[in-house]
């Protein structure tokens, strides 16, 4: 046994035998918007759906899509839905929600979706559940 401590490959398979393996494609499925526009809103009647597969809170959404949109509106909690003030079509809208995927929700250390948005004094913080990580995040 005290000759293999010494042994680097030994150790090194017995270390990955231990360690369980990461999934492949872990990710997460948004759902696809689905829009009406009435008038010059819009709305997006799936919102609170959206925002659970992005394991956020629907007013931290909100605000992110709103600041992107550079447009009024607002969260409507009885209904689930997201009223912009604008006319959008359904493309811009899923590349900021890849965008804020990225940005607030996958953990850029190890990948995994599995972190939380944590605001400290003025600044935000994005949080791995799985490795640890801490990443300051560009504020919401």
């Amino acid at each position: 046994m005290e000759e293999k401590l010494f042994d680097y490959p030994w150790l090194l398979e017995r270390v990955y035998k231990k360690i369980p393996p990461r999934p492949e494609g872990e990710g997460i499925a948004i759902p696809e918007p689905e829009l009406i526009r009435v008038g010059d809103q819009t709305i997006i009647k799936n919102f609170r759906e959206i925002a659970q597969k992005l394991r956020r809170e629907p007013a931290v959404l909100t605000r992110y899509l709103l600041r992107e949109l550079n447009a009024g509106g607002g969260y409507d909690e009885g209904s689930g839905q997201l009223r912009v003030s604008i006319k959008v079509s359904r493309k811009p809208i899923e590349q900021l929600l890849q965008r804020f995927e990225k940005t607030y929700v996958r953990c850029p250390t190890c990948g995994t979706v599995d972190t939380k948005l944590v605001k400290k004094e003025r600044s935000w913080l994005l949080i791995c559940e799985a490795c640890g990580a801490e990443q300051a995040v560009k504020p919401i």
